[in-house]
């Protein structure tokens, strides 16, 4: 079960963002050795977490999180345009209130077969790109290690990268650091059913959220 929550309900969710936020200190602070923001928890919280941020929240039957996504308007909130401008390369602007920017993408799928695998990532994008059309949004945009690019062209061949790779974290084989690459999707039917078909997704596990405005985030289950 997908949901999604905004930044603002923070408070009134607080042991869902508790949780995230401990799991992305484990995963990108204590497993990848990111020198990133830290509170007392420890939890992993920085200047991206703010009221505009849009959370996706896969849960298992048990209401524990297997995987997540942080979407931020890029015309406020961009990692892109703050820190990796130079991952752009084709003339692009990294800000729009059309584009949407994917940050702290985590999946831990219950299964680590390849179709569990590919399961547990469209499971969640699935949600996101639904969200996205019912946003009218025109793209999403994100920036990952160079190595996860492929994943992502694998899940469609519309996966458009916005330049060449680069260092990042100070360079190559230093700790935290890595091969970085920015790429955008067009939010499209195609792009969707593409994901649908990636993680072999059948339409009992499609529901299409429709936002009335940019103001009204569903906080009701998205996907089952």
């Amino acid at each position: 079960m997908v949901i999604v929550l905004n930044g603002t309900q923070r408070r009134e969710k607080q042991e869902y963002f508790d949780r995230l936020f401990s799991l992305r200190y484990q995963i990108f602070v204590k497993g990848r050795g990111w020198a990133l923001p830290s509170v007392q928890g420890p939890l992993e919280i920085d200047q991206y977490d703010v009221d505009e941020a849009v959370y996706f929240f896969d849960l298992d039957e048990n209401d524990e999180i297997r995987g997540s996504v942080r979407m931020t308007p890029t015309d406020r909130s961009s990692l892109l345009a703050d820190y990796f401008p130079h991952l752009i390369e084709n003339g692009s602007s990294p800000r729009s209130p059309l584009i949407y920017e994917a940050t702290r993408y985590i999946v831990l799928p219950a299964r680590t077969n390849p179709s569990g695998v590919r399961l547990g990532k469209a499971r969640l994008i699935n949600a996101v790109v639904e969200w996205c059309l019912g946003m009218k949004l025109s793209h999403l945009q994100a920036v990952v290690d160079t190595a996860t690019l492929s994943s992502f062209v694998e899940m469609t061949h519309r996966t458009m990268p916005l330049g060449l790779s680069y260092p990042y974290g100070g360079g190559r084989g230093a700790p935290g650091g890595g091969e970085c690459v920015a790429f955008r999707w067009p939010i499209t039917h195609e792009v969707l059913n593409d994901v649908r078909v990636y993680g072999g997704l059948d339409r009992a596990q499609w529901t299409l959220p429709d936002p009335s405005n940019r103001g009204s985030i569903p906080t009701q289950p998205v996907l089952h």
